[in-house]
């Protein structure tokens, strides 16, 4: 059983969204976007008595109840035969709903079922008119078959199983307010099969390492070990004989110490009433308890073992994650109590994690951010045994080795848009998928329906595999180019101009030529990141292609040319290439002359590589303001991706 989708309903700043989730999801999104809100979300569903309030309602519209809705697909056959009244096509659904009054919160969860509208009068009944009612519905042919009335639970069973025998003639509508699933209470056991591990931004690591009462450390202590101390034979007759000697010592018979006193006190006692007396008596202290020992745990770094508290964040914080699952499976260790439900669905032997993570890179190394990603992606895949059978990780990052262009589809971008007027603005969730980008493309190539597919298209995304390309999942705008000479070309003209791409979230992502634009263009349209694109039309180069430049006018919205050369709103292109612009714009002398100066000022060596540092684009373009020259079309380039820039500013506020 794992979440297929998440609707989270007047909660902070969502006041209605989906989040669709896949086995690993990733949420990225600007600060205060809502992607923490989700991951709260998830964690009040799975809290039975969570805490909220009045601030934790959209617009603080307590009139209005916070659902968070869950449903849940992937069941095994156990699962569909426990929910068997409440899935339908294989998926289950459940509601808990918030609610806010005289200053304190009600939450109730709901499952949607089955159910014959003919049973309401009886289900509403008690006391004496529930043998009553469930006589009349005995009466019609229909209903013949069902049992005498015994008691009201055995008579809801009946009921239960003619609507699973007949689920035609009944609606599925929201229960009665009793689906609580989490500590065995009621129709369901989700906690059975499910667990959901949160872990936010700040925990105390220490906190979970130290022995006491809630310690994550002391509850795993007690279901894994101390449990099993316990049932052990020399354990138990140590305890026998320590209960037998302590007995034997406090005998009263052996203490005379004790009957001096109870004649004293008699003697005194007499003063006052002569026909009283005092008689003292051992009450003994039975099951003596023989203590188990604690734990103390080290963490050992570099062969040095240090407390908790005084390693690294970020070992801390792998520390939490391990402590977290092994607990959730130690929970998952306990016998089933109940006979009936034993029988009926026996327990699992591991339940399905779902771990939903804050910023995994807080306090990883670069290099340690890479390997915990993979981690947590061959966890989501089931590559790594002894955890879970399955586990699903959700987690929100600011890091782009946290997300892969290969794998955006299990990316949601959450955006903020305006809300209604009055009101503050709320969260959107945007995805895409596989074979919505490759009919995208398709489009571009002007081929048939169905010519690709996700399939088709998967393999050749990993030739535009970059750290630089992910960082457009972060960006207001992603300026897309063939390679880091047009990147320097962009950024040195910015900078000439004043303009600080970074800080106004403006990411310029070379793609190693011009036929490896139209995905990344593709797939940052469709989560409606604003993009910019810039290529070489190449018109007289050997072996150039005109149909590589209609597929990007036509993924643009552009009238197909063989050899474009325009700059627009949108993109901008030239009949050969960037570099041969710039020169005859300010001139080759001036430009071979400044570039020469700048490889040995700076000791780049090869002019190749000078190019592609925007600092020695910025100085060429200085030397050609000096004598007067200038070249416009970096300069409309430039003015273009800030307009755009702006624009998106404008229509957020």
């Amino acid at each position: 059983m794992i979440i297929k989708s998440l609707r989270v309903q007047n909660l902070r700043c969502i006041e209605d969204a989906v989040l669709s989730c896949d086995q690993l999801t990733a949420l990225v999104g600007r600060n205060g976007s809502g992607k923490s809100s989700f991951l709260h979300a998830l964690n009040m569903f799975f809290e039975p008595n969570a805490r909220y309030t009045n601030e934790d309602f959209y617009d603080q519209d307590t009139t209005k109840e916070i659902i968070i809705t869950v449903t849940f697909s992937d069941l095994t056959p156990e699962e569909l035969k426990l929910f068997q009244l409440y899935q339908e096509g294989g998926e289950l659904t459940v509601e808990k709903v918030m609610t806010w009054s005289l200053g304190r919160g009600s939450q109730k969860y709901y499952g949607t079922s089955i159910q014959n509208q003919e049973f309401m009068q009886f289900r509403v009944a008690s006391g004496a008119n529930l043998r009553m009612e469930y006589n009349k519905l005995r009466e019609p042919e229909k209903y013949s078959d069902l049992p005498q009335y015994i008691n009201r639970a055995d008579a809801e069973k009946a009921l239960a199983a003619w609507e699973i025998s007949n689920p035609s003639l009944c609606v599925r509508r929201r229960d009665d307010g009793q689906f609580f699933g989490f500590k065995e209470v009621g129709g369901a056991h989700l906690e059975r099969y499910t667990r959901f591990l949160f872990i936010p931004a700040v925990r105390e690591a220490a906190e979970d390492a130290a022995e006491g009462r809630g310690s994550v450390l002391t509850d795993i202590m007690n279901l894994v070990v101390r449990s099993v101390l316990s049932q052990k034979e020399e354990i138990r007759l140590l305890q026998e004989e320590t209960q037998k000697s302590y007995e034997k010592i406090f005998d009263p018979s052996n203490i005379s110490e004790l009957q001096n006193l109870s004649s004293q006190l008699t003697a005194t006692l007499k003063t006052y009433v002569p026909d009283a007396s005092v008689e003292l008596r051992w009450i003994y202290g039975k099951n003596l308890e023989i203590p188990l020992p604690s734990a103390d745990v080290k963490l050992v770094e570099d062969e040095y073992p240090s407390s908790v508290s005084r390693t690294g964040h970020g070992l801390q914080r792998a520390f939490i994650l391990t402590m977290l699952q092994h607990l959730a499976l130690a929970q998952a260790s306990i016998p089933e109590t109940s006979e009936e439900t034993a029988e009926e669905t026996p327990m699992p032997k591991m339940p399905n994690l779902i771990l939903g993570i804050e910023e995994p890179e807080l306090y990883q190394h670069p290099n340690r951010q890479r390997h915990l990603s993979k981690i947590l992606l061959k966890l989501a895949e089931g590559g790594i045994s002894g955890v879970a059978e399955k586990t699903q990780i959700l987690y929100s990052t600011h890091s782009p080795l946290f997300v892969d262009i290969d794998r955006f589809r299990n990316l949601r971008l959450l955006r903020k848009e305006l809300g209604d007027e009055g009101k503050p603005k709320r969260t959107k969730v945007l995805s895409t998928s596989l074979n919505e980008i490759a009919h995208i493309i398709e489009q571009a190539d002007d081929k048939p329906d169905g010519t690709y597919t996700g399939e088709t298209l998967e393999p050749r995304l990993l030739s535009i595999m970059t750290p630089w390309m992910n960082e457009g999942f972060f960006a207001d705008v992603a300026v897309l180019v063939e390679g880091t000479e047009d990147r320097a070309a962009v950024l040195g003209a910015a900078q000439m101009k004043g303009y600080d791409f970074e800080s106004a979230g403006i990411t310029v992502i070379p793609c190693h030529g011009k036929n490896n634009l139209d995905r990344p263009i593709a797939i940052f349209r469709k989560l409606q990141i604003p993009i910019y694109a810039i290529w070489d039309s190449d018109e007289g180069e050997k072996d150039a292609n005109p149909q590589d430049n209609h597929r990007l006018l036509r993924l643009l919205g552009h009238p197909v040319e063989d050899w474009p050369n325009t700059i627009t709103n949108q993109f901008a292109c030239f009949k050969c290439n960037m570099t041969k612009m710039l020169c005859d714009e300010i001139g080759q002398e001036l430009y071979d002359g400044t570039l020469d100066s700048c490889c040995v000022r700076l000791c780049l060596g090869k002019r190749k590589h000078a190019v592609k540092n925007p600092m020695v684009i910025k100085e060429i373009l200085g030397e050609a303001n000096k004598v007067g020259k200038s070249c416009e079309s970096l300069n409309q380039i430039v003015t273009q991706i800030v307009t755009l820039r702006e624009r998106l500013s404008s229509s957020a506020s």
